[in-house]
């Protein structure tokens, strides 16, 4: 697996800055380097950097108070700071350590010890980032930053939260006909989409136990309307379950069946362990949820009274009656059957509209909706002719794109407007195979104001868009960005298979070449067409590139 780092150079002597870049460049590094003060400012701020660089003798850093700005830059972030000197008892080393620096760099530059040093300090840097992403699988953000300011993590009483409980109608029997791997294999399969499905609608996952999913609203977010996104996502987590049975169904598999039940009302929310931190809610409220999920039925959400007179403005339900539940007494329970049409997309009851998803906090725009439509779509109706120009290319693309924005420090906004775009940029191919990206541009625009995209959103989406044709140059950096992730794949060590796909496709729809064509077709392209855009695709992919022009010149040699 590829990892990346954001590493900031500064210096204002150009051939030590340029020694340095040669060094470090490629091996996952995204180098940004820099002889400007307010360049390195700029960058430090707005990007992501996981090992900065600095010539601390500049002399334009007299202009600045730079201890200021690295003391504020290094809080609270993942940050290396090297620092370059001439010698040991340099006064700027020492500056440079007061600074929180935890290494230097002597020039001049011995190559392998730089290289050395860097790939201990990226290993580090990863090793912090794992450390934190699996804490925050752990423990909510919030708690997470009470632990870090404070030490320690208070009991919060919550007045009005949330609580969703699934599991698997007959999991017993389930689970002793199939092999112990094959069901956690399953488990996991279901319970990573239901992860998705919580972190879509803010969410917070508390635990499973065996088959058992519980998951809690209003406790650790600040989104409004709780209860709304908790109902929101138990009716997706029902539909997803549906589709799976009837996709079952149709190929003669075996499947599972889900139950739900869902209750809201007062909650006590704190960590507990010393060894072992858990992040759990208990009281009341938690008890007649999970009684609401056992005796729900299968593909069928179960909520209390409390939900049904909370919610019945906003979604349908069917009455159950009442149960008597031991330690609880009578439970008045009523099926959650779907939203109401005047708050649903395409009023058809599954799926929030804009005016819903702003009453509860959701972002307007519902990627997760729209990536769901044109997926199914692209893989119902692209031709099978397509072994390039697929699904498969589509996805990449997206992954691509959202390396380079993040690493290009792009805000959460624009980068579901660039994945918006690279999941229809290649649409058009489902009506010609040529020159497509107006019928691309068409289909966004009849489709996306169903979910919540507005015209400002679609038009810089329908540009993102247009700047994939042939002959076009892009604009704006996510333009750029698109543009890059839709050729990453030229500097990368998969690229003869993924050309050899293209060459196929390419015969199948009338376009063929010898073998000495093909290799001139390709060389062409890479030297005299293509170029990286972005400084970050430069850095991950145009040494790669280089190299795949030397290997096709080498081969085209051979040939003649």
């Amino acid at each position: 697996m590829e990892k990346y780092i954001n590493i900031l150079l500064f210096d204002q002597n150009h051939n030590d800055l340029e020694s340095l870049y040669s060094i470090l460049r490629g091996r996952g590094h995204n180098i940004f380097k820099t002889n400007h003060v307010s360049d390195f400012m700029e960058k430090f701020e707005n990007y992501e950097i996981g090992i900065v660089i600095i010539n601390l003798e500049s002399p334009e850093l007299e202009n600045y108070d730079i201890t200021e700005f690295l003391n504020k830059q290094l809080q609270n972030r993942q940050t290396f700071l090297l620092v370059l000197a001439d010698d040991v008892e340099s006064v700027d080393l020492v500056k440079g350590y007061n600074l929180g620096a935890v290494d230097y760099l002597k020039k001049p530059f011995n190559e392998k010890l730089v290289k050395t040093k860097i790939e201990v300090f990226k290993k580090l840097y990863f090793k912090e980032k794992r450390i934190i992403q699996l804490l925050e699988n752990i423990l909510p953000k919030k708690t997470l930053e009470e632990f870090y300011n404070k030490g320690v993590s208070s009991p919060k009483r919550i007045e009005n939260g949330s609580i969703l409980f699934t599991d698997f109608k007959d999991f017993s029997k389930i689970a002793s006909e199939n092999k112990p791997i094959e069901l956690i294999k399953k488990l996991d399969y279901y319970f990573s989409k239901y992860d998705e499905i919580v972190e879509m609608f803010h969410l917070e996952k508390i635990k499973t136990i065996g088959d058992a999913y519980m998951a809690v609203g209003g406790v650790t977010e600040s989104n409004p309307n709780p209860s709304i996104r908790t109902a929101l996502a138990a009716i997706r987590i029902r539909d997803i379950m549906e589709t799976e049975i009837q996709t079952a169904k149709a190929f003669g598999r075996d499947f599972w069946e889900v139950r739900i039940g869902m209750h809201t009302g007062e909650l006590i929310a704190g960590v507990i362990g010393k060894h072992k931190f858990t992040f759990d809610v208990w009281g009341h409220s938690v008890n007649v949820a999970s009684r609401c999920e056992k005796n729900s039925e299968p593909q069928k959400i179960t909520v209390s009274k409390h939900v049904y007179e909370e919610l019945k403005d906003y979604f349908e339900f069917t009455e159950r009656g009442t149960i008597d539940v031991k330690n609880i007494g009578e439970l008045e329970l009523y099926f959650l059957d779907k939203i109401k049409e005047e708050f649903s997309l395409y009023r058809e009851g599954k799926i929030a509209n804009q005016k819903m998803r702003q009453l509860c906090g959701l972002p307007i725009m519902d990627f997760n909706g729209a990536k769901t439509s044109i997926i199914n779509t692209l893989k119902s109706e692209l031709s099978s002719k397509l072994i390039y120009h697929n699904v498969h290319h589509t996805l990449n693309v997206e992954k691509a794109a959202v390396r380079l924005a993040t690493l290009e420090g792009i805000d959460e906004e624009g980068i579901i407007l660039l994945r918006t775009a690279v999941l229809f940029h290649d649409t058009g191919f489902i009506y010609k195979y040529d020159n497509n990206e107006e019928l691309a541009v068409k289909l966004a625009e009849q489709t996306l104001p169903y979910y919540g995209y507005t015209t400002e959103h679609i038009e810089i989406i329908k540009k993102i868009i247009l700047a994939t044709a042939n002959g076009v140059k892009p604009q704006s950096k996510l333009e750029m960005i698109i543009c890059d992730a839709d050729h990453d794949y030229l500097g990368r060590p998969d690229y003869n298979k993924i050309a050899k796909d293209l060459r196929e496709e390419m015969r199948r729809h009338g376009k063929l070449f010898t073998d000495f064509e093909w290799y001139n077709f390709q060389l062409n392209y890479l030297q005299e067409k293509h170029e990286y855009y972005t400084t970050t695709a430069y850095n991950l992919r145009q040494k790669g590139k280089e190299n795949k022009i030397l290997e096709i010149q080498k081969t085209l040699k051979n040939l003649t």
